[in-house]
């Protein structure tokens, strides 16, 4: 017998025995279609109330009525800034000066939380005397994978940011000079300039400001005491944006007279805009402009007019900035949108320094 024989039987086996097994066993699966129903009569006492299947909702009379539901707003802190103290800032030829109005170990405290922030995991700071403290390298724009790569074949390592904070301590004031310089790999280091030279380091010193100036003023620490207004005009948020405070229930004409005040201009037309100055000053797109190519010695020559196409080359002074006044129970709040700019805390810093100086 062959192995193509065996298992045809096989098959044939345990076909048999499968089919089989109803002859021995009984089908009970249609078994309830078989079966009645038991109906059987709730009994109650003579005089009950007939139950009813319904839902019984207590004093539903009393309920009212649910109106339309809103879509969900999540909700928000009422204010996102905060008062500052004034500070005294000055823009040396090599530093940025501030006047603190604290003692030098508390300035030395504030700065180096501050770098703590800053700098994030590790240690900020390189050394510390009695009045100065140096920080660590900052690499504010760190390198890609390919650039990395680059720079290990060339040997050629981009700069990173150091800061120097000198302390001065003058009749419980504290004199603060800023500065800071590039340090790059093989390189010697260069000395140390005023922050003003350097886009990211004058952008740290900006935001600095801001932090004293927010650390010095108790009500920014205490909750009960958040909404006190402060004598000088100058709020800031977490992200170092500043707004003004102008009052209480300002009108439009006192908001007009403040801004000129400030040298701001208001320019004319649907949106709200201010300017820092007037209005036919301000640069904007599809302007007719020079195209200069500079000839040495600083100098340069105009070669034919174009429209101008972005506003890349164009100073925070010859822009215009969207506003709105904010409402809060501390007052209203001139609040200036410098988004669209490189550097928003530079720009705002400027702007609110027109209505402090």
């Amino acid at each position: 017998m062959n192995k193509f024989t065996l298992q045809l039987m096989g098959a044939g086996s345990l076909t048999l025995m499968l089919s089989g097994c109803s002859v021995f066993f009984t089908d009970h699966s249609d078994d309830y279609q078989d079966q009645k129903p038991v109906v059987s009569t709730l009994e109650v006492p003579q005089g009950s109330a007939s139950s009813k299947d319904t839902l019984v909702i207590p004093n539903e009379t009393e309920i009212a009525d649910l109106e339309p539901s809103k879509p969900f707003v999540t909700p928000r802190a009422p204010f996102v800034f905060y008062p500052m103290v004034a500070v005294g800032i000055t823009e040396q030829d090599d530093a940025i000066e501030f006047l603190v109005p604290a003692s030098k170990e508390k300035s030395k405290r504030i700065v180096a939380d501050f770098l703590t922030a800053l700098h994030g995991a590790g240690t900020p700071i390189s050394t510390q005397t009695d009045d100065q403290i140096t920080t660590v390298p900052f690499d504010f724009h760190p390198q890609g994978w390919w650039a990395s790569l680059w720079s290990s074949v060339t040997r050629i390592h981009p700069a990173k940011t150091a800061f120097s904070f000198h302390f001065n301590e003058i009749e419980g004031k504290t004199l603060m000079r800023v500065q800071f310089r590039d340090e790059q790999q093989d390189v010697e280091p260069s000395g140390w300039i005023s922050p003003d030279q350097n886009d990211d380091a004058y952008s740290v010193a900006i935001r600095l400001w801001g932090t004293i100036g927010r650390q010095l003023n108790q009500s920014s620490a205490y909750l009960s005491n958040r909404d006190d207004a402060a004598s000088f005009p100058v709020w800031v948020d977490h992200k170092g944006i500043y707004s003004i405070r102008l009052g209480n229930n300002v009108s439009p004409s006192e908001l007009e007279m403040t801004l000129s005040a400030a040298g701001i201009y208001i320019v004319p037309g649907v949106d709200p805009l201010l300017a820092p100055v007037p209005p036919e000053d301000v640069a904007r797109i599809g302007d007719v402009v020079d195209f200069n190519i500079p000839v040495g010695k600083g100098e340069k020559q105009k070669l034919f007019n174009v429209y101008r196409r972005n506003l890349d080359d164009v100073s925070w002074e010859e822009r215009e900035y969207p506003y709105k006044i904010t409402h809060q129970k501390a007052g209203d709040f001139l609040v200036i949108d410098v988004s669209a700019t490189d550097y928003p805390e530079v720009t705002s810093f400027h702007l609110v320094q027109r209505f402090v100086n």
